[in-house]
């Protein structure tokens, strides 16, 4: 029999934390949640990985850019059952894989950080599903997300203001969903309701773009 596992991860888009008033804000915040953590646009740079690491009780993975852009971290708990396995780091900051194990169980886990240009996104989702292919040790490992991929699913329900699109990227996203049997867990649990990750004020345009 498969044993249980319980845990709770959460994925967050934090635009920048270098600042050390806004890092400590966000990290008290996180640690509230009793949550593993995705984040997405960092800014984080080699250079930060020991001071950060200090303010974390738990291990980090880091993916690295510039201090003003891109980046993303995964942080875990210090109280979860978890071993790493093996790890795939973007040069540019914009994903990290981790081969874990937590209690007992085999994951992959994946923070994302998309381009915003159809024909970037296009091969940022190509490379990405070749890299889940590599990463995957077996056909029952689960895989976990977290992400922003500035792309919007549903433009009646994921949208308002301006001229909304689906983009052609969106195909080879739900690609891989279909392959690694994944789901959009929030609007799993919130079938109709409009609720938006991205706002520009004049004139008013809002998107939910599908992050974790």
């Amino acid at each position: 029999m498969e044993a249980s596992v319980n845990f709770k991860m959460l994925s967050l888009n934090v635009r920048g934390i270098c600042s050390l008033k806004k890092r400590k804000a966000v990290l008290i915040w996180l640690n509230k949640q009793n949550a593993d953590i995705f984040l997405q646009e960092t800014y984080s740079t080699k250079e930060i990985e020991n001071s950060w690491r200090y303010q974390w009780k738990g291990p980090i993975f880091f993916a690295h850019d510039t201090n003003r852009s891109c980046g993303v971290l995964i942080l875990v708990k210090d109280s979860l059952e978890f071993e790493m396995n093996s790890v795939s780091a973007d040069e540019n900051g914009r994903y990290i894989l981790l081969n874990t194990t937590i209690q007992g169980a085999e994951y992959l886990f994946g923070n994302l950080y998309a381009l915003n240009k159809v024909k970037e996104q296009c091969s940022f989702f190509e490379e990405l599903q070749q890299n889940l292919d590599d990463m995957i040790s077996h056909p029952n490992q689960r895989v976990v997300l977290g992400r922003d991929f500035y792309v919007i699913h549903d433009p009646d329900l994921d949208s308002s203001g301006g001229s909304p699109t689906v983009k052609e990227s969106v195909k080879l996203l739900q690609d891989i969903c279909l392959n690694y049997d994944l789901i959009d867990i929030w609007r799993i649990h919130n079938p109709d309701a409009k609720s938006y990750t991205r706002r520009q004020k004049k004139p008013l345009i809002q998107r939910r773009q599908i992050s974790g």
